[in-house]
């Protein structure tokens, strides 16, 4: 009986096709499987090292036509295997190049990265140490972290002003050297600014012995009224340690007034492309200036606006109006004693007492109209004095907080005194209650050595 026909090459049958051979193998008639095919020819690779089995196997036509196709089949998935296979090694060859190229372009761009960072880092150190003596470090970081705050401009934005001045220290100054004077500044501007920054003040201008500080720009608090007046208050509470460190120095002792204003100004960086100042401007500034002129050493003064800020949490000494140049009416200080909440400053209470003298100390006094010295030479008299204040009687009207320049005997004192009247006194005599801004170390013993001298 004649073999069946086999099965046309590329039919892939799925069930088991029929088999040819001689005992002992089964070799597929027809077309074969990818899996029949590689079964195929390994049974036949164990069973052809045997010449006569070999020959006995392949004796049957049909079994070897089977047999050559199968292989023809194997040999042909091997060659596409093959290549496959290059395709496979050409395609990670080029994509390995790719990724070396990738890598060593993002090896560069991280070194880029890494030095622009570098860079950044000896730029920005340098700003806060160069801009950092003379910016606070909130108006430096904003300038840093923002570039459009660069641009010049500002805008309008409701702050607190925080106004300082040492009292007398045009009078001190003219009696140290330049090096004791810098000396001394640097010792009071140190400390103050020590303070300003415990309270988030940012310290727009030193100016001489003056300190303008403000709160609420750049930086904004809801609180910067209470922010401010508590900041004053510490200040003048630091003034004691500053004057411990000016006395181991062999410097003269500081006394300080502060003036605090709440209001609208205008805050940003004014000035040219070649030189820029971050600042503010307006009329609340020079209020605030105003409010600091009528005080007195270790006295902190605000403005009815600033009062209203804080509220129940203001405690003071008491109130008074004013009418500083340019307003056209007058408004209302507030001598602050402290500030209750959050922050919780209190000044000490002070008990001034005045010591009649045994000879009244002549005196010639002249009125002080802003930074001027106008007006007539006057006749005056001290009757009673403490270490910080007198008692002085005079023919000329004075109206309370002006200011006065104080001339005395050479031998008494040789340079010039300045005091403020604080209003008249209580006995009804019209003498009027004058305060030192501040009292040479050795004056007080020079009018009391005076006094005692003329009583006898």
């Amino acid at each position: 009986m004649p073999p069946p026909a086999p099965i046309p090459r590329g039919s892939r049958p799925s069930g088991v096709a029929a088999r040819c051979g001689g005992p002992g193998v089964a070799i597929p008639c027809g077309g074969v499987t990818e899996e029949e095919s590689a079964q195929l020819v390994a049974q036949l690779a164990a069973q052809l090292g045997d010449p006569a089995r070999a020959a006995e196997l392949l004796a049957d036509p049909a079994a070897l036509r089977s047999f050559v196709a199968a292989l023809a089949d194997q040999t042909e998935r091997f060659e596409q295997l093959g290549r496959e296979h290059a395709d496979l090694e050409m395609l990670h060859d080029a994509t390995l190049e790719h990724a070396n190229e990738i890598e060593e372009e993002l090896a560069l761009k991280i070194d880029e990265v890494e030095s622009l960072v570098r860079d950044l880092e000896v730029r920005n150190g340098f700003i806060r140490g160069i801009f950092g003596r003379y910016l606070s470090d909130d108006v430096v970081t904003t300038l840093l972290e923002s570039p459009e705050a660069l641009r010049l401009g500002g805008e309008r934005r409701k702050v607190t002003i925080l106004f300082t001045d040492l009292r007398g220290f045009s009078a001190i100054s003219e009696r140290l050297d330049a090096e004791n004077v810098v000396k001394l500044l640097n010792i009071y501007l140190g400390s103050m600014a020590q303070v300003i920054d415990r309270y988030g003040g940012s310290i727009n201008e030193f100016i001489g012995d003056a300190i303008l500080t403000v709160f609420g720009a750049p930086l904004v608090y809801e609180d910067a009224a209470e922010r401010a007046v508590a900041c004053a208050l510490s200040m003048q509470l630091e003034m004691e340690r500053v004057n411990l460190e000016c006395a181991a120095a062999g410097l003269p002792r500081l006394e300080m007034g502060i003036g605090v204003h709440t209001g609208e100004v205008i805050v940003g960086n004014i000035g040219s492309k070649r030189r820029t100042k971050y600042g503010l401007v307006g009329r609340n500034v020079n209020l605030a200036s105003r409010v600091e002129t009528y005080t007195v050493g270790g006295q902190v003064l605000i403005s009815e606006v600033t009062a209203a800020e804080l509220g129940d949490l203001l405690e003071t000494r008491g109130r008074f109006k004013v009418r500083p140049k340019g307003l056209k009416s007058a408004i209302t200080i507030f001598d602050v004693l402290a500030v209750k909440g959050h922050y919780d400053v209190r000044l000490p209470e002070i008990h001034d007492v005045l010591e009649a003298l045994p000879s009244p100390v002549p005196v010639r006094l002249t009125v002080v109209d802003g930074k001027d010295v106008g007006g007539e030479e006057e006749v005056g008299w001290l009757d009673a004095l403490s270490e910080t204040s007198a008692l002085l009687r005079t023919e000329i009207p004075l109206d309370p907080l002006v200011n006065l320049k104080l001339d005395f005997a050479e031998e008494v004192s040789g340079h010039d005194v300045y005091a403020k009247v604080l209003g008249l006194a209580p006995d009804g005599e019209g003498r009027r209650r004058i305060r030192f801004t501040p009292m040479p170390e050795v004056l007080y013993a020079s009018l009391r050595r005076a006094s005692a001298t003329a009583a006898t």
